[in-house]
Protein backbone atom coordinates (compact mmCIF):
# COMPACT_ATOMS: atom_id res chain seq x y z
CA UNK A 1 0.00 0.00 0.00
CA UNK A 2 1.40 3.15 -1.04
CA UNK A 3 2.05 5.88 1.91
CA UNK A 4 0.28 9.03 2.07
CA UNK A 5 1.82 12.18 1.27
CA UNK A 6 3.98 13.40 3.84
CA UNK A 7 1.86 16.17 6.48
CA UNK A 8 3.91 18.64 8.18
CA UNK A 9 2.62 20.22 11.77
CA UNK A 10 2.10 24.53 11.71
CA UNK A 11 5.49 24.61 13.75
CA UNK A 12 6.93 23.22 10.49
CA UNK A 13 5.21 25.72 8.66
CA UNK A 14 7.23 28.31 11.15
CA UNK A 15 10.36 27.02 10.57
CA UNK A 16 10.24 27.03 7.04
CA UNK A 17 9.34 30.85 7.11
CA UNK A 18 12.58 31.22 9.54
CA UNK A 19 14.77 29.45 7.11
CA UNK A 20 12.76 31.32 4.19
CA UNK A 21 14.26 34.71 5.81
CA UNK A 22 17.43 33.57 6.56
CA UNK A 23 18.36 32.48 2.56
CA UNK A 24 16.39 36.19 1.84
CA UNK A 25 18.49 38.05 3.92
CA UNK A 26 22.24 36.82 3.47
CA UNK A 27 21.62 35.85 -0.16
CA UNK A 28 19.70 38.95 -1.18
CA UNK A 29 21.40 40.30 -4.08
CA UNK A 30 20.64 36.70 -5.77
CA UNK A 31 17.14 35.79 -5.04
CA UNK A 32 15.59 34.39 -8.04
CA UNK A 33 19.04 32.50 -8.97
CA UNK A 34 19.73 30.42 -6.18
CA UNK A 35 20.34 26.79 -6.55
CA UNK A 36 18.84 24.26 -4.28
CA UNK A 37 20.39 21.00 -3.08
CA UNK A 38 18.75 18.80 -0.29
CA UNK A 39 16.18 16.52 1.32
CA UNK A 40 12.64 17.94 0.61
CA UNK A 41 9.53 16.33 1.42
CA UNK A 42 8.26 14.07 -1.39
CA UNK A 43 5.37 16.78 -1.37
CA UNK A 44 8.09 19.26 -2.35
CA UNK A 45 6.59 21.75 0.09
CA UNK A 46 9.69 23.37 1.33
CA UNK A 47 10.70 24.00 -2.50
CA UNK A 48 7.15 25.04 -3.57
CA UNK A 49 7.72 28.19 -0.62
CA UNK A 50 11.11 28.88 -1.98
CA UNK A 51 10.50 28.34 -5.96
CA UNK A 52 10.54 32.52 -6.72
CA UNK A 53 13.93 32.48 -4.92
CA UNK A 54 15.54 29.50 -7.09
CA UNK A 55 16.40 28.93 -10.67
CA UNK A 56 17.16 24.95 -9.83
CA UNK A 57 16.83 22.33 -7.62
CA UNK A 58 18.48 19.07 -6.80
CA UNK A 59 16.13 16.83 -4.78
CA UNK A 60 18.01 13.93 -2.97
CA UNK A 61 15.13 11.06 -2.44
CA UNK A 62 16.84 7.48 -1.33
CA UNK A 63 13.15 5.70 -0.88
CA UNK A 64 12.28 3.07 1.35
CA UNK A 65 13.85 -0.19 1.01
CA UNK A 66 12.92 -2.73 -1.88
CA UNK A 67 10.60 0.04 -3.27
CA UNK A 68 12.47 3.15 -3.90
CA UNK A 69 11.05 4.24 -7.19
CA UNK A 70 7.99 5.07 -5.56
CA UNK A 71 8.64 7.99 -3.10
CA UNK A 72 11.37 9.38 -5.81
CA UNK A 73 8.29 9.05 -8.41
CA UNK A 74 6.43 11.39 -5.93
CA UNK A 75 9.09 13.38 -6.07
CA UNK A 76 8.92 14.20 -9.81
CA UNK A 77 5.30 14.43 -9.80
CA UNK A 78 5.09 16.67 -7.21
CA UNK A 79 7.78 19.37 -9.31
CA UNK A 80 5.23 18.15 -12.38
CA UNK A 81 2.54 19.68 -10.74
CA UNK A 82 3.42 22.40 -9.46
CA UNK A 83 5.27 23.90 -12.95
CA UNK A 84 8.70 22.88 -11.13
CA UNK A 85 9.66 19.88 -13.41
CA UNK A 86 12.20 22.15 -15.76
CA UNK A 87 14.05 22.65 -12.21
CA UNK A 88 14.36 19.54 -10.69
CA UNK A 89 17.13 17.01 -10.97
CA UNK A 90 16.20 14.10 -8.75
CA UNK A 91 19.20 12.69 -7.37
CA UNK A 92 18.64 9.23 -6.09
CA UNK A 93 20.08 7.60 -2.67
CA UNK A 94 21.32 8.09 0.57
CA UNK A 95 22.56 12.04 0.56
CA UNK A 96 25.45 11.57 2.97
CA UNK A 97 26.94 8.94 0.30
CA UNK A 98 26.30 11.28 -2.43
CA UNK A 99 27.83 14.20 -0.67
CA UNK A 100 31.17 12.10 -0.02
CA UNK A 101 31.14 10.60 -3.43
CA UNK A 102 30.14 13.22 -5.33
CA UNK A 103 27.26 10.88 -7.26
CA UNK A 104 24.14 8.75 -6.53
CA UNK A 105 23.39 5.51 -7.12
CA UNK A 106 23.08 5.70 -10.81
CA UNK A 107 26.35 7.72 -10.70
CA UNK A 108 24.89 11.23 -11.77
CA UNK A 109 26.84 13.55 -10.60
CA UNK A 110 26.10 16.44 -7.98
CA UNK A 111 27.10 19.24 -9.06
CA UNK A 112 28.72 21.34 -6.07
CA UNK A 113 28.79 24.09 -5.29
CA UNK A 114 25.53 25.10 -4.27
CA UNK A 115 23.41 28.39 -3.19
CA UNK A 116 21.40 26.42 -0.39
CA UNK A 117 21.90 23.13 1.13
CA UNK A 118 19.08 21.69 3.17
CA UNK A 119 19.80 18.52 5.38
CA UNK A 120 16.54 18.21 6.89
CA UNK A 121 16.91 14.34 8.16
CA UNK A 122 14.19 12.73 9.69
CA UNK A 123 16.52 11.26 12.31
CA UNK A 124 19.03 11.99 14.58
CA UNK A 125 22.30 12.85 13.46
CA UNK A 126 24.23 10.36 14.64
CA UNK A 127 23.93 7.73 12.36
CA UNK A 128 26.68 5.16 12.58
CA UNK A 129 27.80 3.58 9.32
CA UNK A 130 29.10 0.02 9.08
CA UNK A 131 32.62 1.08 9.56
CA UNK A 132 32.08 2.69 12.66
CA UNK A 133 32.10 6.22 11.76
CA UNK A 134 29.81 9.33 12.00
CA UNK A 135 27.92 9.34 8.58
CA UNK A 136 25.85 12.55 9.03
CA UNK A 137 28.81 14.51 10.50
CA UNK A 138 31.15 13.53 8.42
CA UNK A 139 29.56 14.19 5.12
CA UNK A 140 28.43 17.71 6.86
CA UNK A 141 32.74 18.43 6.68
CA UNK A 142 32.96 17.09 3.07
CA UNK A 143 30.23 19.14 1.58
CA UNK A 144 31.98 22.34 3.17
CA UNK A 145 35.13 21.23 1.71
CA UNK A 146 32.97 20.56 -1.71
CA UNK A 147 31.83 24.30 -1.75
CA UNK A 148 35.13 25.82 -0.86
CA UNK A 149 36.54 24.84 -3.63
CA UNK A 150 34.48 27.06 -5.78
CA UNK A 151 34.89 29.88 -2.95
CA UNK A 152 30.90 29.62 -2.59
CA UNK A 153 29.11 31.36 -0.09
CA UNK A 154 26.27 29.63 0.86
CA UNK A 155 23.17 28.52 3.32
CA UNK A 156 23.12 25.83 5.20
CA UNK A 157 20.12 24.16 7.01
CA UNK A 158 19.72 21.55 9.22
CA UNK A 159 17.08 19.63 10.97
CA UNK A 160 17.25 16.75 13.00
CA UNK A 161 15.34 14.78 15.67
CA UNK A 162 16.88 13.53 19.27
CA UNK A 163 17.28 9.69 18.43
CA UNK A 164 20.57 8.27 18.75
CA UNK A 165 22.55 10.92 20.08
CA UNK A 166 26.11 9.77 20.78
CA UNK A 167 26.75 11.21 24.24
CA UNK A 168 29.91 10.61 24.10
CA UNK A 169 30.91 12.65 20.92
CA UNK A 170 28.68 15.48 22.21
CA UNK A 171 30.31 15.30 25.88
CA UNK A 172 33.44 15.32 24.56
CA UNK A 173 33.41 18.22 22.03
CA UNK A 174 31.73 20.27 24.69
CA UNK A 175 34.56 19.57 26.98
CA UNK A 176 37.17 20.91 24.33
CA UNK A 177 35.02 24.09 23.98
CA UNK A 178 35.24 24.34 27.56
CA UNK A 179 39.17 24.05 27.37
CA UNK A 180 39.56 26.61 24.66
CA UNK A 181 37.62 29.07 26.21
CA UNK A 182 39.36 28.83 29.33
CA UNK A 183 42.57 28.69 27.48
CA UNK A 184 41.34 32.25 25.80
CA UNK A 185 40.91 33.46 29.59
CA UNK A 186 36.84 32.83 29.50
CA UNK A 187 35.84 31.40 33.11
CA UNK A 188 32.85 29.50 32.19
CA UNK A 189 32.94 26.25 33.70
CA UNK A 190 29.84 27.12 35.68
CA UNK A 191 27.88 27.79 32.58
CA UNK A 192 29.63 24.63 31.30
CA UNK A 193 28.41 22.62 34.00
CA UNK A 194 24.60 23.57 33.18
CA UNK A 195 24.79 22.34 29.74
CA UNK A 196 26.38 18.88 30.05
CA UNK A 197 24.32 18.41 33.42
CA UNK A 198 21.24 19.10 32.10
CA UNK A 199 18.67 17.00 31.66
CA UNK A 200 17.98 18.30 28.00
CA UNK A 201 19.93 17.00 25.14
CA UNK A 202 18.53 20.27 23.13
CA UNK A 203 20.90 21.98 25.42
CA UNK A 204 23.81 20.13 24.62
CA UNK A 205 23.14 19.81 20.85
CA UNK A 206 22.44 23.69 20.84
CA UNK A 207 26.35 23.87 21.31
CA UNK A 208 27.06 21.11 19.48
CA UNK A 209 25.85 21.40 16.01
CA UNK A 210 27.19 25.15 15.93
CA UNK A 211 30.59 24.02 17.22
CA UNK A 212 30.53 21.33 14.79
CA UNK A 213 29.53 23.39 11.60
CA UNK A 214 32.33 26.30 12.53
CA UNK A 215 35.00 23.26 13.09
CA UNK A 216 34.41 22.31 9.48
CA UNK A 217 34.10 25.88 8.45
CA UNK A 218 37.24 27.33 9.80
CA UNK A 219 39.53 24.29 8.13
CA UNK A 220 38.10 25.57 4.35
CA UNK A 221 38.52 29.24 4.97
CA UNK A 222 34.70 30.09 5.81
CA UNK A 223 33.33 32.32 8.61
CA UNK A 224 30.12 31.24 9.95
CA UNK A 225 27.09 33.31 11.21
CA UNK A 226 24.95 30.91 12.95
CA UNK A 227 21.39 31.90 13.00
CA UNK A 228 19.17 31.03 16.61
CA UNK A 229 18.61 27.43 17.15
CA UNK A 230 14.94 26.69 16.48
CA UNK A 231 13.52 23.88 18.61
CA UNK A 232 10.08 22.57 18.09
CA UNK A 233 7.41 19.74 18.41
CA UNK A 234 6.95 17.76 14.84
CA UNK A 235 4.93 15.19 13.42
CA UNK A 236 3.54 12.43 16.52
CA UNK A 237 5.45 14.96 18.84
CA UNK A 238 8.86 14.09 17.91
CA UNK A 239 11.12 16.85 19.39
CA UNK A 240 12.90 18.42 17.17
CA UNK A 241 15.53 21.25 16.30
CA UNK A 242 16.54 23.32 13.27
CA UNK A 243 20.25 25.30 12.48
CA UNK A 244 20.56 28.12 10.27
CA UNK A 245 24.01 28.75 8.85
CA UNK A 246 25.48 31.51 6.30
CA UNK A 247 29.19 30.57 5.45
CA UNK A 248 30.69 33.15 3.72
CA UNK A 249 34.16 32.09 2.01
CA UNK A 250 37.54 34.22 3.19
CA UNK A 251 36.73 36.08 5.95
CA UNK A 252 37.17 33.78 8.44
CA UNK A 253 39.57 34.76 11.45
CA UNK A 254 41.08 32.78 14.20
CA UNK A 255 39.10 33.29 17.17
CA UNK A 256 36.18 31.46 19.51
CA UNK A 257 32.97 31.83 18.02
CA UNK A 258 30.92 29.65 20.90
CA UNK A 259 30.81 32.32 24.00
CA UNK A 260 27.57 34.07 22.83
CA UNK A 261 26.03 30.63 22.31
CA UNK A 262 26.10 30.16 26.12
CA UNK A 263 23.52 32.90 27.11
Amino acid sequence: MRKHPQRFTVNKQVVRDLQCETISNFLASRLGSLTYFGLPSSSLDDVKQWAALLRHVTAVERGEKGKEWELQHDVELAAFRSGLFDKLTLLRGDIDRIIVTGKDCNDRQARFPFDVVSLDYSGGLFYVNAHGQLARIEAIGVLLDRQSVAKSDFVLLISCNLDNIHQGEVRKTLANIQTSLNRAGENVGAVMEQYLNSPHDQARLKLYVPYMVNQFASKVRYHCATQPTIIYSGNLGTEMMAFRFYLNFGLYRHYLVVFHWLG
